[in-house]
């Protein structure tokens, strides 16, 4: 995550927590029915996640692990994936659709030697139409659980293409370069490697040039450009691999703290590839390992109509050239990951609980400068320093979500890094309920 300083003196300090502990953070408001919550009978997400919300078209599908029916995990790795594969499955036949509906995908596994037995279960069953996808090599997930997947699926009144740029192959068993379902389009991690000959720069900054490339070759396919990004995601593999405890930054917001070496090139050249004050939503995210031995992907979600593309920008957040507070694409919403940092001040406070507040504070600015609030979320990803901490976490997050109905949520330990200041960064995808159709 990331090393910070802590406040210039103990008096804002004090004031800070005061206030964090002192007042509300939100009135969120009655569920309106905008949502349909998908619920199954087998089996719940989590004591503060949905399984699924169905926003419009567009479904929303929680972290889905391979526990048993009591709630044990299989003594097997290659079950675990089918039965992640097989909830997720149900999750989506309980909102109408199939594995065929499928748009992007995210597949957490904590072991690197573990991703080819997954790729073997997940060929076999994900289907004749797979999602653009994304594998990481996370430091933990709840319960010990060696797997989890989270995906967004698109009902099939939609229209749904294929995008391969020109010239690059597409060998049985590899993900789509991108999936377009009517104008939103989503591409897989690419990494550094030539497309063409697999070959990864040993230079770093070239890798990072390629991954960009390569996503920017996904884009021109589909016939859009970079200016189409809404939301993107640099995945930044340890730099010692899965046994990394420096002190590496390894959570990196956008509130220009201190950053890691490899983070300035990366930062150097992403600022490069896009427009000043207009960049995608974005969290930076070093994780533990990334498959075929990349040292940095990207993934992101794109929008054809640039007429519906709207940075917002909270008045407390100055215009940054790596990544706006989010981007607001029609009624959906593409936040940028957020930790507990006070603007100006930095992380203040090394209490998860605390901190934790003060990400959440960071969003609500940024959805109620979008016209929204808490009950609005679809999805949230919550990363945090030590997986010991996600019951007290999850525990405190449930608690801003006044409704009853929670967003989809993916909880996990993303490296081993335990000397950063940052304990915690979240990162929402909010719909406005009040536009979606009933």
């Amino acid at each position: 995550m990331r090393a910070i300083p802590f406040g210039r003196h103990a008096k804002i300090l004090g004031l800070v927590i005061g206030a964090l502990c002192a007042a509300p953070l939100a009135q969120a408001q009655p569920a309106g029915g905008a949502y349909k919550v998908i619920k199954l009978d087998s089996r719940k997400a989590g004591a503060v996640s949905s399984n699924g919300l169905l926003a419009g078209k567009t479904l929303y599908v929680a972290a889905q692990d391979g526990r048993n029916a009591d709630g044990s995990l299989p003594s097997s790795f290659a079950q675990e994936v089918n039965q992640s594969l097989d909830h997720t499955r149900e999750v989506l036949k309980a909102a109408g659709m199939d594995m065929g509906n499928l748009a992007w995908v995210q597949v957490y596994v904590t072991r690197a030697e573990d991703i080819t037995a997954m790729n073997d279960v997940y060929w076999k069953s994900i289907g004749a139409n797979p999602p653009a996808r994304t594998v990481l090599v996370v430091a933990a997930l709840p319960g010990g659980q060696k797997v989890q997947i989270n995906a967004i699926a698109v009902d099939s009144s939609t229209r749904r293409t294929i995008i391969t740029p020109p010239g690059w192959p597409h060998a049985k068993r590899s993900d789509p370069a991108g999936i377009q379902v009517d104008d939103m389009l989503y591409i897989s991690a690419q990494s550094g490697a030539d497309p063409r000959t697999g070959k990864i720069p040993s230079d770093y900054g070239a890798e990072v040039q390629q991954s960009l490339d390569n996503v920017g070759a996904v884009l021109k396919t589909a016939g859009m450009g970079m200016p189409n990004v809404v939301w993107t995601n640099p995945y930044m593999a340890s730099p010692d691999g899965a046994a990394d405890t420096r002190g590496t930054p390894t959570i990196i917001a956008h509130n220009g703290q201190a950053q890691a070496p490899r983070t300035v090139v990366m930062n150097k050249i992403y600022a490069a590839t896009f427009e000043f004050g207009n960049t995608p939503g974005r969290g930076t995210i070093e994780v533990a390992q990334l498959p075929g031995g990349a040292r940095i992907v990207f993934d992101a979600i794109a929008g054809a109509d640039l007429s519906q593309r709207h940075s917002i920008r909270p008045k407390n957040m100055p215009l940054s050239p790596t990544a706006s507070p989010g981007i607001l694409y029609r009624d959906t919403y593409y936040m940028s990951g957020k930790s507990g940092f006070i603007p100006d001040q930095g992380i203040v406070t090394q209490d998860i609980e605390l901190q934790l507040r003060q990400t959440m504070r960071n969003l609500l600015d940024d959805l109620q400068e979008a016209d929204m609030d808490f009950s609005d979320v679809t999805q949230a990803i919550v990363y945090v320093r030590d997986i010991a901490d996600i019951e007290k976490a999850q525990n405190l997050y449930g608690s801003f979500f006044k409704n009853g109905v929670f967003p989809t949520r993916t909880s996990l330990q993303n490296s081993f890094d335990k000397k950063t200041a940052t304990g915690e960064q979240i990162s929402f995808i909010a719909v406005r309920q009040s536009k979606l159709q009933k």
